[in-house]
């Protein structure tokens, strides 16, 4: 995903602890909770491997790392 207005990254990749539905639920809805829905804060890309939460404001994605202790952060880089 490519957008520059959701440029801080937070890379949450599938395996433990994050290996149930349970918990991916949990994730989901607090950041629904928190953030409210995708497209205002936050966006959310999701593959095989993993899911990555862009964040406009770096202090939002700040707080979804420390919550979601296996979380790590990207940036996003544009190749113009």
């Amino acid at each position: 995903m490519q957008d520059p207005d959701f440029s801080h990254g937070a890379h949450l990749a599938w395996g433990r602890p994050y290996d149930t539905i349970t918990k991916w639920d949990e994730v989901a809805t607090w950041g629904i909770e928190t953030f409210g829905l995708p497209g205002d804060r936050y966006i959310t890309e999701i593959n095989v491997n993993e899911m990555v939460w862009w964040f406009r404001d770096p202090q939002d994605r700040m707080l979804f790392v420390l919550r979601n202790g296996q979380a790590r952060c990207i940036e996003l880089s544009l190749q113009t």
